[in-house]
């Protein structure tokens, strides 16, 4: 499948679900997707995340071999799309252990750059939030973070944070 070509023109609904099905067949096509999400330039990367995260949405652990790699490549990411849809990805999996230092320290860098959308900054709290579950020293810290960013930032952000700073609370 030339998923190249299939994503040139930004796909409409009915053209990404028929991609997210023939990517749920087959892993050699979630294979090629992926290497196009992480190697190709915007559009084409972004669109190829986009029906990735839909793929995996769809057929929960799709991605579950994948993990550390796309970790490993999120430093060198350009395209925001692809992060936010890689980050969306990965709230839904347990990180390994030898990729949780590096993925929270990017999330929490994501939290408190001014370069990076809302959407970006929202799965970044979330996968934060999970670790706190793991690693409760880290509570403080993302309270923090959250209640420093949230004048800068929509209230999408604001809303969000708020929602996880009382489910914190909690623990």
């Amino acid at each position: 499948m030339d998923f190249r070509s299939l994503l040139a023109d930004f796909p409409s609904g009915v053209e990404k679900e028929f991609l997210i099905g023939e990517v749920i067949k087959s892993e050699s096509h979630f294979n090629r997707l992926l290497q196009l999400a992480l190697h190709e330039k915007d559009p084409l990367a972004w669109r190829a995340c986009w029906v990735l995260d839909g793929s995996d949405e769809k057929k929960p652990g799709l991605a579950l071999k994948h993990i550390s790699g796309i970790v490993q490549a999120l430093p060198g990411l350009e395209s925001k799309g692809t992060l936010r849809s890689l980050l969306r990805l990965l709230t839904r999996y347990d990180i390994p252990e030898e990729e949780q230092g590096l993925l929270i320290d990017l999330c929490f860098n994501y939290l408190v750059s001014e370069q990076y959308p809302v959407a970006v900054k929202a799965h970044a709290m979330q996968i934060i939030y999970h670790h706190v579950l793991l690693y409760p020293e880290l509570k403080n810290e993302l309270i923090a973070v959250i209640e420093d960013q949230a004048e800068n930032n929509s209230t999408g952000f604001t809303s969000r944070g708020s929602i996880l700073i009382k489910q914190m609370e909690k623990l």
